[in-house]
């Protein structure tokens, strides 16, 4: 099965060598070993709303998006977005953000994107073919894109995982400890695991043309995409 990753309705291969000189990330398996997704994106747009209570318009940066399950059997769909930036600041999606946010979004692309969803709706088993497809957005707030450039990944798109060994692993402590959580339930914590788990995940690298000021409201020029562990 190849997997692959498109902008803009262009169609891109993704391979561990889409991006050789990109760094020393793990990589996966060369073919894919398990169930896996098609992702189609559009590279990250800013957008400007205002909400209700707000005196002004706020920034928010987006990523829409089609995913496809060309496999035989449905998968649980639960994607996980993150920015990081240069200087390794990570920015996470925010589920709370105002359904105008969505909205304006939504209009916005509602000629190439007719069936956009909310991303809480974008959630949950994604039956097969391409008549299943859904799409949707992940939503930033209050991000600082003023660097020369930054990364989006993109997990859940893939079954595939690997277990590395944890270096820092000290034998003579215990791998788990039981600490009270606010709900009062008790629940164990990993504080010196054998290993972690790594997932196959999405990398999209972006530069940022201009000056630190001008940043913020140019269209991110992607530098390369591929599959890497993380």
């Amino acid at each position: 099965m190849l997997s692959l990753v498109a902008s803009l309705g262009l169609l891109l291969p993704l391979s561990p060598q889409a991006a050789p000189n990109a760094g020393r990330a793990l990589e996966p398996a060369a073919i894919p070993t398990t169930w896996e997704l098609e992702f189609k994106f559009l590279d990250p747009r800013r957008i400007e709303v205002q909400v209700p209570g707000s005196s002004r318009a706020d920034v928010y940066w987006y990523v829409a998006y089609t995913v496809t399950n060309p496999g035989p059997r449905s998968q649980r769909f639960f994607p996980i977005f993150q920015i990081v930036t240069e200087d390794l600041r990570v920015y996470d999606t925010d589920m709370g953000i105002n359904p105008l946010v969505f909205e304006a979004i939504r209009q916005r692309h509602a000629i190439t994107h007719k069936y956009l969803v909310e991303p809480s709706k974008a959630i949950g088993a994604l039956l097969t073919g391409d008549d299943n497809a859904r799409e949707s957005v992940a939503i930033w707030r209050d991000i600082d894109l003023t660097l020369n450039s930054f990364t989006v990944y993109v997990a859940g798109l893939s079954g595939e995982t690997r277990y590395v060994a944890n270096p820092s692993h000290d034998p003579n402590r215990p791998e788990t400890v039981r600490k009270a959580e606010a709900d009062g339930a008790t629940r164990e914590t990993d504080v010196n695991p054998k290993s972690f788990a790594l997932r196959k995940t999405l990398e999209i690298r972006y530069n940022l043309p201009g000056s630190p000021q001008a940043r913020p409201g140019v269209l991110p020029e992607r530098a390369g995409a591929r599959w890497i562990m993380r």
